[in-house]
């Protein structure tokens, strides 16, 4: 049995339609519209595509893609693809198709340009990954912030068999230390929750322009990739949580809620680290007053985000989210001596596309 690996043509509609059935058939969920906004409507470019053909049969049998996104060090543009949407047929898997979709796929995306490839692959791809070369960035990290600790609390007392009635009274006492210690912290800066593309003003550009500049390893964050990203998101309702000093905007956030009280912090960014602490404790407060329980962010990370992120309130359990980096050999820069520094981290945001 062989194969074949070919550059998916997004004019072709053969090519779009066996995209999008082998999605529907191998990926655990697929949203409405997600092909045109992803593929065909990043700013940063056209995602590539590789597919893998049964040459018995001329059967598109598999599918890997590179997200197109533009990464900053030290003020110099880098393109980057971002691996997503690796899908073969269940009865193709045990012979051989994957392994070589994915080199192929490396191999189109050094002929394009790109300067490195992320990848963030499951469980079952990641040896596959790794087989191709991608090495290991960063530590995973899930944190967390309790806003209210009923839950909690009950949660632990029916896995001691203990009376749940006591988690009311023992909430209470905890609540309003948490309160008590988030009023003391008295934040600086005003804040504003934006939901739609006509509140961004000028005030994003020139936090872009800014941020872009430092030393950090860093995905764009400029105004078309914040709306697109995540206000024009097909299949999740985002919102940005901005902080500002006067008029300047000096950090902001991008959040979502569940209806379990769980707010999930997909992307967050800040000018200097003295505006983490004030951003979240912000956040804490709002997120408060709506009703919610805990604070969550997935993070890969340097050495020095894990102490920032405790330091505004968050405790830190390990993840076992999996985050790989493949330098182009024909570029002069190696990524995995930039990532040996501390001054970076990998959002949610970018990876649960």
């Amino acid at each position: 049995m062989s194969f074949k690996i070919i550059l998916a043509d997004q004019d072709e509609p053969d090519h779009v339609q066996a995209i999008q059935r082998l999605w529907d058939d191998n990926l655990h969920f697929v949203a409405e519209g997600r092909y045109a906004w992803l593929y065909q409507d990043n700013p940063a470019g056209n995602t590539l595509t590789c597919l893998a053909v049964h040459e018995e049969t001329g059967e598109i049998i598999g599918t890997a893609s590179a997200m197109c996104r533009n990464f900053y060090f030290k003020g110099e543009a880098f393109k980057a693809g971002i691996a997503v949407d690796f899908a073969i047929d269940a009865e193709y898997r045990v012979f051989g198709p994957a392994l070589l979709l994915q080199r192929t796929l490396v191999e189109y995306a050094w002929e394009k340009g790109l300067d490195f490839m992320l990848g963030f692959p499951n469980k079952a791809s990641q040896g596959i990954v790794r087989r191709v070369g991608y090495e290991q960035m960063g530590k995973s990290i899930r944190f967390s912030r309790l806003i209210r600790t009923r839950s909690k609390l009950t949660a632990m007392l029916r896995q001691r068999n203990l009376p749940k009635l006591l988690a009311g009274p023992a909430a209470t006492i905890l609540d309003a230390g948490l309160y008590l210690q988030n009023r003391i912290s008295s934040p600086h800066g005003a804040v504003r929750i934006i939901g739609s593309e006509s509140d961004l003003d000028d005030y994003w550009r020139d936090f872009w322009d800014s941020n872009s500049a430092i030393d950090a390893f860093q995905g764009d964050h400029g105004e078309d990739y914040i709306c697109w990203r995540y206000l024009q998101c097909p299949y999740k309702d985002y919102r940005l949580f901005s902080l500002f000093e006067g008029q300047r905007l000096v950090a902001f956030l991008v959040f979502s809620s569940r209806d379990d009280g769980l707010v999930l912090v997909d992307d967050f960014r800040f000018l200097e680290e003295k505006w983490v602490g004030p951003l979240f404790n912000h956040f804490w407060r709002k997120m408060r007053s709506s009703g919610n329980t805990v604070i969550n962010v997935g993070l890969i990370i340097g050495a020095g985000m894990e102490q920032l992120m405790k330091d505004a309130g968050f405790m830190a359990r390990p993840s076992e989210r999996w985050g790989g980096i493949l330098s182009n050999p024909e570029k002069s820069v190696d990524w995995r001596k930039v990532l040996a520094a501390d001054s970076w981290y990998i959002t949610d945001g970018e990876i649960d596309l």
